[in-house]
């Protein structure tokens, strides 16, 4: 502190020195004029020694009347070192207009800095409406510029102190460790944090350029077409934290974002009924697993997304592709697009077979005979459970119909099977004749 004192009284007497000049008998600083010059917290080395004629130079034989400063940059270069002009500097730095942010005489604020908050000076130039948005950045809401900018001149542009996502983790020190240990990056987090957040303020929460889902469809476009043209929308959309529900905005431990192993997170929410409609429930899925243990294949590899299309989808329950929701209905392959896409569609379209399935009496295929009806066909939800089971081949307990569960009473038998359910009298199939005792 002393060093400095001694710079700026050196520097002021050099000043009056280099422009000596016939000074007015009566102090600037008085009762009369200019009294409360040096009584603010921060004063300017040569208001602080009274030294006015350092800045200011009298007009000759005139009382009290001063030459107007023409150009404050040269005038401060005086005294205060030259600064290093780097890429990006500041317009009034550039242009010389000093005072413009300090005041020359004295201030309440450090270096002389005209207005608190420091906001308040920069907003005399930029536009206010930045910082006026519902969600305000801490720095901006406590108007605190120089948290993220430098004054004068930068290497960076917009006079950033660090530039791209170095900047946030000077505070987020978290975010960039999680970012170091994550497997899976959102594109635009690696990039820049500011594809998704203002660094000022926003009309969305966390000052993001919009609300999610719109935010997240700016970039997904396909998911914004395909949300747009379905007739069923994965609830999941619509509720809480939309998008964010499934996947995390910054980083994952699975990829596409999301926030847990995908059949884990498909039971988060499908751990108890949901309602879909008045007195229609999705079941709760999590305790059908837990209690059959016969899973469907897509099940058993813990891809809900086999079967189901997260986002939404023209099908009912959201199905991937077509898939008849009736008990009846006529056969055409199109509309068991779902099941053929890991079943043979042989299996209900050929009469007769000893390969495709072991559900037939000799040779005469039973699913052929349930399913392919112009008029009636059973569909694969007549007998089939599509999820989980308590018998082999997912055979169903029961099935609705209508009001009533049509009960199945399947039964397995070494060599076919016998069911005797609500749709028709007990019948037994037999898949091949067994041959007598001790003959092979």
């Amino acid at each position: 502190m002393e060093m400095r004192s001694l710079f700026i009284i050196s520097s002021v007497l050099l000043a009056v020195a280099a422009h000596a000049q016939e000074k007015p008998s009566e102090s600037c600083v008085s009762p009369k004029c200019h009294s409360t010059f040096g009584k603010e917290k921060y004063v300017h080395g040569p208001v602080a020694v009274g030294e006015c004629f350092a800045c200011h130079e009298a007009v000759p034989k005139e009382k009290h009347k001063f030459k107007p400063i023409t150009n404050s940059g040269a005038l401060c270069a005086r005294c205060h070192e030259k600064m290093e002009m780097k890429a990006t500097v500041h317009a009034p730095v550039s242009k010389g207009q000093c005072t413009a942010c300090h005041d020359p005489h004295q201030s309440g604020q450090q270096f002389q800095i005209r207005k608190a908050p420091i906001s308040e000076v920069c907003l005399t130039c930029h536009k206010r409406d930045m910082f006026e948005k519902k969600f305000k950045h801490g720095p901006a809401a406590d108007g605190d510029c120089m948290s993220c900018h430098t004054p004068h001149t930068s290497i960076k542009p917009k006079l950033l102190s660090h530039e791209g996502n170095e900047l946030c983790f000077q505070c987020h020190a978290e975010m960039k460790e999680a970012l170091v240990e994550a497997k899976h990056i959102h594109k635009p987090v690696g990039e820049n944090c500011l594809n998704c957040h203002n660094p000022h303020s926003g009309d969305a929460q966390f000052m993001l350029a919009s609300d999610v889902p719109d935010q997240c469809f700016s970039c997904h476009t396909n998911i914004k077409d395909q949300v747009a043209s379905v007739n069923v929308k994965h609830g999941a959309l619509e509720i809480d934290k939309k998008c964010l529900n499934c996947h995390s905005p910054h980083d994952a431990p699975f990829t596409k974002q999301l926030k847990e192993e995908p059949m884990q997170l498909c039971l988060s929410c499908h751990n108890k009924p949901i309602e879909v409609s008045p007195g229609v429930n999705i079941a709760n899925m999590k305790d059908l697993f837990d209690k059959f243990k016969d899973w469907h294949g897509p099940i058993r590899e813990r891809d809900c997304t086999g079967c189901h299309a997260p986002h939404g989808s023209p099908n009912f329950k959201i199905l991937q592709k077509p898939y008849p929701k009736e008990f009846y209905t006529s056969f055409s392959p199109e509309q068991y697009d779902l099941c053929f896409g890991c079943h043979q569609p042989a299996l209900v379209q050929q009469q007769t077979t000893t390969t495709l399935t072991g559900f037939r009496d000799g040779d005469r295929n039973l699913h052929f005979l349930h399913v392919n009806k112009k008029v009636k066909g059973r569909t694969c939800r007549s007998c089939h459970e599509t999820h989980a089971s308590a018998k082999a081949k997912h055979i169903r307990e029961s099935v609705p119909f209508g009001s009533w569960n049509l009960p199945i009473r399947f039964e397995k038998t070494s060599n076919g099977g016998k069911c005797a359910p609500g749709c028709h009298s007990p019948k037994e199939y037999v898949q091949s004749e067994l041959p007598p005792a001790g003959k092979k």
